[in-house]
């Protein structure tokens, strides 16, 4: 039985998606699929352990990570672990020969999402109720619930008003702007050569978004 260690947060996406949100922590990861459970260990980015079980059927190592990487979607526990349960999970590993050899793991061959696939990436964060990408006011491709041809209209008019108030103020380009209400929050992002406009609930982790968003704009 490993460690639990102290839950930090939930997603649900790609492994690239829980690769950039580990990106710069040491993080246990339980990992679940619509038929198996999974753990991994991320150093920085950097799997160093792995392992998975479906239908009694064990895959470790890089068997696992390569296991990870061809699925499209699962659900991530990320934990933090103090240095006695660290090292427990490390010597668990090595006794179970979880350990990913990282320098002999094949590259990995990274499919260009669609513009729908990006889109459906920032809904499923959670607290995300509509997303859509708009261009001078006119929503583009929209996922979600939402009026999407009156959030791009008003989208726009916050969009020209921030560039105004950034060059006045001379801070440089606008890159994002992020309205919080009682009711909502609202998101406005660079999307190529559109904008991305992304409604939420109150609760909505923004970081979480905000990564997913930073994910969608380098693909």
């Amino acid at each position: 039985m490993l460690p639990e260690g102290r839950e930090v947060a939930n997603i649900k996406g790609s492994f690239k998606e829980l690769i950039e949100f580990t990106g710069q922590i040491i993080a246990g990861v339980t990992a679940r699929g619509s038929n198996g459970e999974g753990y991994l260990l991320i150093e920085n980015g950097v799997p160093a352990i792995a392992q998975y079980n479906e239908n009694e059927t064990e895959l470790k190592g890089n068997d696992a990570i390569i296991f990870f990487r061809d699925q499209p979607f699962f659900e991530y526990t990320i934990s933090h672990y103090n240095e006695p349960e660290l090292r427990e999970i490390i010597t668990h590993a090595i006794q179970n020969k979880w350990l990913v050899d990282y320098k002999s793991l094949p590259d990995e061959e990274v499919a260009a999402l669609s513009e729908e696939e990006k889109l459906e990436r920032v809904l499923r964060q959670p607290g995300v109720i509509a997303v859509s990408s708009f261009y001078e006011g006119f929503p583009i491709i929209s996922k979600g619930d939402g009026d999407f041809e009156h959030a791009a209209a008003i989208a726009e008019d916050l969009l020209r008003a921030g560039a105004r108030i950034s060059e006045d103020l001379g801070i440089g380009i606008l890159e994002q702007i992020i309205l919080e209400t009682p009711q909502g929050k609202c998101i406005l992002a660079p999307f190529g050569d559109l904008y991305l406009v992304v409604l939420t609930s109150t609760d909505a982790n923004l970081g979480l978004i905000r990564l997913a968003i930073k994910g969608v704009q380098t693909q």
